[in-house]
């Protein structure tokens, strides 16, 4: 990370078209990100003096800075280009990237997306989940996220030919949740090569199944928490009780679960973003980590949790984006991969705003 050069002769060179905020400017940038080059105002003889900078967030659009060139070139508070990971002596990085979860949701054998858990209102993607499975892998996920959607309405493992198929195909991990209601039926998805399973009615229903296969399976159990106006839904969101959704997660706080996914009904398959503050409700309501679910519906969205990530979030669910190509996998994978771009605080400063949301 080289900084602009500095001095009068600074000005008159090409700017930067990247920059990142501080700790020195924070009382005006509202929080530590990202802005982009918009343009220069001013003209003067010396550019130095008299033209400033604009500067645009770069996951809030409409907010923008106007910044005098000295004070743009001043190190302290400034710094050219995006902040790469924070790393080791041994120059390994601090923290794990944030994992992309590409999702499959499968319904008659065939890959699909509800809108909003409607079973009314389903987008039909392919009809070879295998292929795209593979597709998935080759793009670089490093994990595949399955949904038997007919399991989570019925209970009954329709889809068990198409899951198979791709465990067997794949050399990612891949982890499935939808009518996983018992331990026997849990250990015979783990035995058919997933990595993983989701438990999410059974969860409110049967808290102590959850606790017996985290002891049996350590770290291959997950908690499906799917909430909609805080509450928890079960049985495909078909049913929706009066348990709110953080209290759930705590009830898991040290039970040996691997993570909690969190879905957000209201944002699923809406591609209007995530709902940052329900995410935060749940990463400070357990120690467990947490996964998002819905609203995913773009490079920004991806990016706006990652101020998240310093409190547990530590990966995201993507599936209708992905298939309109409203976000490329690769895209998403470089931007919270090492050398990512950035919206958080570095390590031991505290949380503010990021990303242009409230944290």
């Amino acid at each position: 990370m080289t900084p602009q050069p500095r001095g009068r002769g600074a000005g008159r060179r090409r700017l930067a078209q990247q920059w990142t905020a501080q700790d020195r400017s924070l009382a005006r940038s509202q929080g530590y990100r990202h802005f982009s080059l918009v343009g220069r105002r001013g003209r003067a003889r010396d550019p130095i003096a008299a033209c400033a900078a604009e500067l645009e967030a770069v996951l809030q659009p409409g907010f923008r800075l106007l910044v005098p060139l000295p004070e743009l070139h001043d190190p302290s508070l400034w710094c050219s280009g995006w902040l790469s990971l924070p790393s080791r002596e041994d120059g390994t990085s601090q923290r794990r990237p944030m994992q992309i979860l590409p999702a499959i949701d499968l319904l008659d054998g065939q890959c699909v997306r509800l809108h909003q858990g409607d079973y009314d209102q389903v987008t039909r993607f392919s009809d070879d989940p295998v292929a795209q499975a593979l597709a998935w892998q080759r793009q670089g996920a490093e994990r595949l996220h399955l949904v038997d959607l007919d399991g989570a309405r019925s209970g009954e493992p329709v889809n068990d030919g198409a899951v198979k198929a791709i465990t067997a195909a794949l050399d990612i991990p891949v982890q499935l949740g939808g009518g996983v209601r018992s331990l026997e039926r849990a250990e015979e998805l783990l035995a058919c090569g997933l990595d993983r399973v989701i438990l999410g009615t059974v969860a409110i229903e049967q808290p102590e199944l959850v606790l017996r296969l985290a002891e049996r399976h350590p770290g291959r159990i997950v908690v499906g928490i799917d909430a909609k106006d805080g509450k928890v839904a079960t049985r495909g969101w078909i049913e929706e009780s009066t348990v709110e959704a953080t209290a759930l997660a705590q009830s898991f706080a040290g039970s040996g679960i691997a993570a909690i996914i969190s879905t957000d009904i209201a944002t699923d398959g809406t591609l209007a973003g995530p709902n940052l503050e329900a995410l935060r409700a749940m990463a400070d309501a357990s120690p467990v980590p947490v996964i998002a679910s819905g609203g995913i519906g773009c490079l920004e969205h991806v990016l706006s949790l990652l101020p998240l990530q310093a409190l547990g979030v530590e990966g995201v669910i993507v599936g209708r984006a992905l298939y309109d190509g409203r976000l490329s996998l690769a895209d998403a994978l470089q931007a919270v991969g090492d050398g990512r771009l950035q919206d958080v605080p570095p390590l031991g400063a505290p949380l503010g705003f990021g990303g242009g949301v409230v944290a």
